[in-house]
This record gives C-alpha cells, sequence and structure tokens, in this order.
C-alpha cells in the first residue's frame, strides 16, 4: 500500500527512486540548458537524455515532445495552435473543465458530443471542412477508456487529452497533439509533456518573438524526476484488472444500494467511481478520513468545493453520494477488505 495509509485519493506520494533524483537533480541540474559553459553542458545533457527516456516510454519520437512546467497551459497550447475563427471546435460533455472553457471562448463555431451511460463519447458528424476534435483518451472520474480508432478519421485535427492514460493507453496512429501530465505516472505534480506530430500545422498562439513551440518555464529538476518516475513506473495490468473487479464485487456485496459507475473492463483498472444514494459523498469522505481512508468525491477538476460531478450527470447518473477509489501497483485484496469494511461503516451511519 501507499506509505500514506489508506490513501485512495488521485493523488500519490513520490517513489522513494523518483524523490532521491529529485533531491540530486537540484543539485546537477540547476543550470540552463541554452547557455554556454560545462555547467550548462552537463544540463543540457541531462535534459536530452531525460526526454529521450520518456519518448521511447510514451512510444513518441523526441523531436515531436516538448517539456511543459503548466499541464494546464498545455491543454490550450496544444488545442489552439490548431484553431482559427472559422475552425470548428467539437469537445465532448465529459471534458475537463479547461478544455470547456476553451471551448466557450472560442470565436469560432462549436458542439459538445454526449456520452452514453457506459461513458462512450459519441462519434461526432462529419462533413464540416476544418474541424477539431479534442478526444479525452480515458476520464479520471470513471476511468472509461475511449475507443480511438472510432474516432481516427472524425475530424481534420485531433487532439488528444492523454493526461490521465498516461502510459498505459498507446495514443495510436491518429492524432495531431496530446498532452501527458506526469502525475499519471507518479511522476511530479507541475510537468507535463506536450507531443506535436503535426506541426506543419500548428503554430504557437502566444504572443512570442524567437520560434518556440512552448514557453521556457519548465524546471530540469522535475524533468529528470519525471523520467525516473516513468521509468520505474509498475503498472501490472491484468493484477489490477482483477483487484478492480474485486473491489466492485466487494462494494456490491457489503453494501447492496451502492452503484457501480462504469463496471465494464473497458476502463483503466486502478480507477473506480460508486453512487451511494443514500448519503452526501462529502459526508462519507470526511467519514472515511476519521478512520484513516482518503478517497476523492466530486468533479475530478473541481476537487477544492466537491463540485457535483458534471461527467456523472452527462452520463444521465445521480451525483449524489459520489465517491472515487484509485488503487495502485501494490494494493492488495487485504487492502480492498479493509476499505470496503470502512466504506460499508460510514454508509450504514451515515444512512440512518
Amino acid at each position: 500500500m501507499e506509505p500514506v495509509t489508506g490513501n485512495y485519493t488521485s493523488e500519490a506520494q513520490l517513489s522513494a527512486i523518483a524523490r532521491e533524483t529529485l533531491l540530486s537533480a537540484f543539485d546537477a541540474g540547476w543550470a540552463d540548458p541554452r547557455k554556454v559553459g560545462r555547467a550548462a553542458t552537463k544540463a543540457k545533457i541531462l535534459r536530452n537524455q531525460a526526454m529521450e527516456s520518456i519518448a521511447v516510454r510514451l512510444g513518441i519520437r523526441v523531436d515531436e515532445l516538448e517539456a511543459l512546467g503548466e499541464p494546464k497551459l498545455g491543454h490550450f497550447l496544444a488545442i489552439q495552435g490548431f484553431l482559427t475563427p472559422e475552425t470548428h471546435l467539437v469537445t465532448s460533455s465529459v471534458d475537463k473543465g479547461v478544455i470547456r472553457a476553451i471551448a466557450r471562448a472560442h470565436s469560432g463555431p462549436g458542439s459538445t458530443l454526449p456520452v452514453a451511460q457506459s461513458g462512450a463519447i459519441e462519434v461526432p458528424v462529419k462533413g464540416r471542412d476544418r474541424t477539431l476534435l479534442s478526444l479525452q483518451v480515458a476520464n479520471g472520474e470513471t476511468g472509461v477508456v475511449q475507443d480511438l480508432e472510432r474516432f481516427s478519421e472524425a475530424a481534420t485535427f485531433i487532439t488528444m487529452d492523454a493526461t490521465i492514460s498516461g502510459a498505459y493507453i498507446p495514443l495510436g496512429e491518429r492524432w495531431d497533439s496530446a498532452l501527458f501530465d506526469a502525475k499519471s505516472w507518479n511522476g511530479p505534480a507541475g510537468f507535463a509533456i506536450l507531443a506535436i506530430r503535426n506541426s506543419a500545422q500548428w503554430r504557437y498562439p502566444l504572443p512570442h518573438i524567437a520560434p518556440i513551440r512552448v514557453p521556457e518555464s519548465s524546471s530540469l529538476p522535475l524533468l529528470l524526476c519525471a523520467a525516473v518516475a516513468l521509468e520505474n513506473f509498475n503498472y501490472e495490468a491484468d493484477d489490477m484488472v482483477v483487484l478492480r473487479k474485486y473491489l466492485h464485487s466487494q462494494i456490491l456485496l457489503h453494501i447492496p444500494q451502492a452503484i457501480a459507475v462504469a463496471s465494464h473492463e473497458n476502463c483503466l483498472p486502478h480507477i473506480s467511481s460508486f453512487l451511494f444514494p443514500e448519503c452526501e459523498g462529502e459526508e462519507i469522505v470526511r467519514s472515511l478520513a476519521k478512520n484513516n481512508f482518503d478517497v476523492d468525491s466530486g468533479s475530478a477538476c473541481s476537487a477544492q468545493d466537491l463540485q457535483p460531478s458534471h461527467v456523472l450527470a452527462s452520463m444521465g447518473l445521480s451525483t449524489r453520494g459520489h465517491i472515487r477509489i484509485t488503487m495502485r501497483p501494490g494494493t492488495t485484496q487485504d487492502d480492498v477488505n479493509l476499505l470496503v469494511a470502512a466504506i460499508a461503516q460510514s454508509v450504514a451511519t451515515l444512512s440512518r
């Protein structure tokens, strides 16, 4: 289990080797790799090695990757780089708030794709001359993974939101830009990787003088830490699938009124959402916290104020009594049993 007892939130502590790398990198990677000099040359070598390592593990050419210090800015760069006033921007009802905000600010035409109760995004209607589809690879609240092949011919440009799927799901061949968040492979917060495959059509959308693709704001120590975290990311998919099925079966066995969201197999196996209609999600979170179990509730992109999940609402589900559980490599069935017992006790108490 994670070093923080009972931690089933989306945030995880850095692994020991990633933490050691980060601390060492503050000493070794402090220089600016763009400058001339011995320290700068060493920093440039470290940077190139880290980017090569990340490229190999993501299955993307290193010249298509850029290090970025702000993941949310990455969404703007990935999308806005292809937008013109004439571009029809297509998003989905389960997209993050930052992407929906970009869509609202777009001066050109746009549309929002609905989702089925399974979480599958509807394929957009063809026939428009210039369209940009912002496609979420996997959802952070339900774990639902989209069938990317269904969208291969859906738009002129496709930008992938891979901030949750990370290294779990290959992007395939049909994409123009993509954004990754190092947190998805237990790397450091505040670091992202922007991939631009269609550089001929993409234009840097922020004010600039020199020809650049991202702001020069990323931290070399965070880059080194992210690379090491990805190199050591231990994700045993088959074991996690079995564990997810076990979690769902135990929740439904011990709490019959519970509703398992997206219980099918087309999901990231470490993310699960449940509804307990007789309780409030925030109450369950607080009750579990008293017993040293931490879980998430509400919208994954509005966690600070526990706003109801727009994702569940888009799927036609209630948002009442929602909790989200994130499991990690090393979680065992015994850990799950303890968590389920704590949830069952909290729900029983709060339902009286």
